[in-house]
């Protein structure tokens, strides 16, 4: 029996928001094991086990994947800190 990789996942938001600081409790939250800070549109995505960190506008149109604002992964990470 094999365990399946996750899908990347993105996170947006503005410069100086968070991302980087707290990149490593949103990708254990999402059960990513590897990250990659400041992507830009257009660049090489890794779509597999990736959380994808970027202050581009509108990233949906770029990333063909989950996409989560700040805020919206750091619910998951209050989430899971909450869960005894």
């Amino acid at each position: 029996m094999t365990i399946p990789t996750p899908r990347s996942c993105l996170v947006h938001g503005p410069q100086g928001c968070g991302k980087t600081t707290n990149s490593k409790a949103i990708a254990k939250a999402l059960g990513l094991a590897h990250v990659l800070d400041s992507w830009t549109p257009g660049q090489a995505t890794p779509l597999l086990n990736t959380l994808v960190l970027t202050n581009a506008f509108e990233p949906n149109w770029h990333f063909k994947g989950r996409v989560l604002s700040f805020d919206q992964a750091m619910q998951l990470v209050d989430q899971q800190v909450a869960q005894p």
